[in-house]
């Protein structure tokens, strides 16, 4: 049987109020114990093995321990988006590090303007961390209200005081354009992510910047619509191929790693080869660039430790504690494979700000 708080005050010649008080995190007030009392409870506690009773806990300290994350749709849960579970697997990671429990929403119905993202901001979850919220969502707007600690990833912020957490999605568009660049393409486009994500404008951004600057354009040609799916780069490659000749690019930077490969799985079915008909460079840099055939180069965005950032720093605002530096940018780098380079190795492998990729 599990030693119980009487049990613990009993060990320890205190008073269960006391032990209540030290094990339940309710020191202060009108509860007070010497240094020497919690000493000798926590001893005690640590000697018969006790630990609180989770429900007991939160109502002493008015906390579920749980945090909420929430992502805009429903297939970041079922559809295997290496984005998505990376970022899951930072979170969780740093929760169960901090002692927390998480809790996963789809923001769907609550961006809609439906009256489900009252489920969401709730007492069931001391806080919420928010994944790709479109520009005026319903549920940041509701955490806003209610005073609920919130973390946003991958979000443009509406003011200085909004806790944000991005990737330096700029310099990962420059690290595209001046890799094509150096290893001779004149011609290059960029496959466009969906307009409302943030991180979409600023990579673009870094991109035309990069081609502007070495005299390139950017051209009509330049920017291509895409999305951040298979069937958005097979499209794009479709596009592509419409165009006449000696107007198609020889080299393109996708919105991320799938769209990529749905660039590289209709080039196999067109019966082209990259990178001799066509480079091209990805972004996220997850485990499909390096399982793509050919392997992919990719701009590697930080996104597990995306994600441990953003748990860490709702816990600290949960706590009370100050967060100096609201809004994170982490930075990017380059790994360089054959899609761009044929055989990595060559003059250019490395030199981009290539990284080693990330063993998951």
């Amino acid at each position: 049987m599990s030693a119980t708080i009487r049990d613990v005050a009993k060990a320890a010649g205190k008073s269960v109020a006391a032990a209540s008080a030290v094990l339940n995190g309710r020191t202060g007030g009108t509860i007070r114990v010497s240094d020497e009392t919690r000493r000798k409870i926590e001893e005690a506690a640590r000697s018969l093995g006790y630990a609180p009773h989770p429900h007991a806990r939160s109502l002493a300290t008015r906390k579920s321990g749980v945090l909420g994350l929430v992502f805009p749709y429903v297939e970041a849960f079922t559809d295997q988006n290496p984005f998505c579970s990376r970022i899951m697997a930072g979170v969780f990671d740093e929760a169960v590090h901090l002692k927390q429990n998480v809790m996963l929403f789809t923001a769907v119905a609550g961006d809609s303007g439906a009256a489900p993202e009252r489920s969401i901001v709730s007492p069931r979850v001391d806080g919420l961390i928010l994944v790709l919220p479109r520009p005026g969502s319903a549920v940041l707007e509701q955490c806003r209200k209610k005073g609920m600690p919130c973390v946003t990833v991958v979000h443009r912020p509406a003011d200085d005081t909004e806790i944000t957490v991005n990737a330096d999605d700029y310099r990962g568009g420059k690290l595209a354009a001046e890799h094509l660049i150096k290893i001779g393409h004149r011609r290059i486009a960029h496959l466009g992510g969906t307009p409302y994500v943030a991180s979409s404008a600023p990579r673009w951004q870094g991109f035309a910047d990069t081609l502007r600057d070495a005299g390139l354009g950017p051209t009509d040609e330049a920017l291509i619509p895409a999305g951040f799916d298979w069937a958005d780069g097979i499209a794009a490659l479709d596009r592509i191929m419409a165009m006449p000749a000696n107007q198609r690019p020889t080299a393109v930077f996708a919105a991320n790693d799938l769209c990529a490969g749905g660039v590289l799985r209709q080039m196999k079915k067109l019966g082209l080869k990259a990178p001799d008909d066509l480079a091209v460079v990805g972004y996220d840099d997850t485990w499909l660039a390096a399982a793509s055939e050919p392997p992919l180069t990719s701009v590697r965005m930080p996104i597990y430790e995306m994600g441990v950032t953003a748990s860490a720093r709702l816990v600290s605002l949960i706590e009370g504690h100050d967060v100096p530096c609201r809004q994170a940018v982490l930075p990017v780098s380059l790994s360089v494979r054959a899609s761009t380079v044929g055989t990595v190795g060559g003059a250019d492998a490395g030199s981009s700000g290539q990284a080693k990729p990330e063993r998951r």
